[in-house]
């Protein structure tokens, strides 16, 4: 059974909660874990959640560390909840074909996500029909099934340096491309490398990162994708002045940034990674008291609850689908298995090809844990 007294515990002393918050959610976490051990069911959070879901999950991590727990899962494994938003359940499946994957609120989408599709990869695709495709993880199973390899923001640099193309294209998040792009610098320098920037009148519009040149692909309006663009709404907000306003007010030892954000931001970042590469730099640098986090405010949770003894500071903004499940939709899927993820059969081969083959690229390990 899970330390129910543990979590209470954190979510007083190291989350902040106060003591009618935690006594009022005490019975759902007490019901949720009754539950979860009578269906030896697993629960999946992502670092993005709320804390109490992050403490009462099996595993809690970024998308990287979830993947790899969803390919441990064995037979004596049954109900799967991913507290996640909806392409990372689909991941889950992605990985337990014979498993029922369940999420708690279907709503609980990705701006990123919605900013690309498989008609849009496929126009690419023609175009450049010997270029290596990378989505980002933060896709559909349906756009996964149609590029060459799948990366997280913990390994796209290893997926990409690893990836055989003269060219490489990036998708569909633009400043994560331009990141991770610009990270790699002269270890790219013999190839052709593209960031998918997003739908502009009627264009898929291309930018070579090497000389900032545009490169255009017309597309017909039925097959755009939700959105004009795949950035993340909530990195998207972070601005320079977040950066210089805590800075002036003093004692900020370090600045740690998601590479979803602008490249202006990571500019002026000491450190610019996932959520696995942040804590594992905070662990390798005890001198850093003060940090100053951009990415989305929850992930407070995690660097509070491995370092109590330090400062984290944040603008803090929330990511409206992340915060989509809560305790409540949670227990109602893991009680009544409901909202369960479904995968086309059509797609579904070619989706978990990409992702496994970002693993065969990355020998399956976690760069950054």
């Amino acid at each position: 059974m899970t330390n129910l007294g543990s979590i209470k515990t954190k979510l007083l002393s190291v989350h902040r909660y106060t003591e009618p918050e935690v006594e009022r959610i005490t019975p759902k976490l007490e019901e949720i874990d009754r539950i979860r051990n009578e269906k030896r069911a697993v629960i999946l959070a992502h670092y993005y959640q709320i804390p109490p879901i992050q403490l009462i999950a099996d595993k809690a991590g970024d998308s990287l560390t979830l993947a790899m727990a969803a390919r441990e899962l064995g037979p004596g494994d049954g109900l799967v909840v991913s507290s996640t938003v909806y392409f990372m359940a689909e991941m889950v499946k992605l990985l337990n074909p014979d498993k029922k994957v369940v999420i708690p609120d279907v709503a609980a989408s990705c701006s990123i996500a919605e900013g690309m599709n498989a008609q849009t990869v496929r126009r690419i695709r023609e175009t450049y029909n010997d270029a290596a495709i990378v989505a980002y993880i933060n896709t559909t199973a349906e756009v996964k099934s149609e590029v060459d390899a799948v990366c997280t923001s913990a390994n796209a640099e290893t997926v990409i340096k690893n990836i055989k193309g003269n060219q490489v294209i990036m998708l569909p998040d633009y400043f994560f491309s331009k990141n991770i792009f610009g990270k790699l610098g002269k270890a790219l320098q013999d190839r052709k490398c593209l960031a998918y920037r997003g739908i502009e009148r009627g264009n898929i519009v291309l930018e070579n990162v090497s000389n900032g040149s545009e490169e255009k692909i017309s597309i017909e309006e039925a097959a755009k994708p939700i959105l004009p663009d795949g950035t993340c709404m909530v990195h998207n907000k972070f601005t320079p002045i977040d950066i210089y306003e805590y800075k002036s007010r003093g004692n900020i030892d370090v600045v740690l940034a998601h590479p979803e954000v602008r490249p202006s931001i990571a500019a002026l970042a000491d450190v610019v990674g996932g959520t696995g590469k942040m804590i594992q730099y905070l662990r390798t640098n005890p001198q850093a008291k003060k940090i100053l986090f951009i990415t989305e405010c929850d992930m407070a949770a995690p660097l509070r609850e491995a370092f109590p003894e330090r400062d984290f500071f944040t603008p803090c903004r929330f990511c409206d689908y992340m915060r989509k499940n809560n305790l409540d939709n949670l227990l109602n899927s893991l009680r009544n298995e409901v909202h369960e993820v479904k995968l086309d059969p059509k797609i579904e081969a070619g989706a978990r090809r990409s992702l496994e083959r970002m693993f065969e690229l990355t020998d399956g390990k976690n760069p950054e844990e």
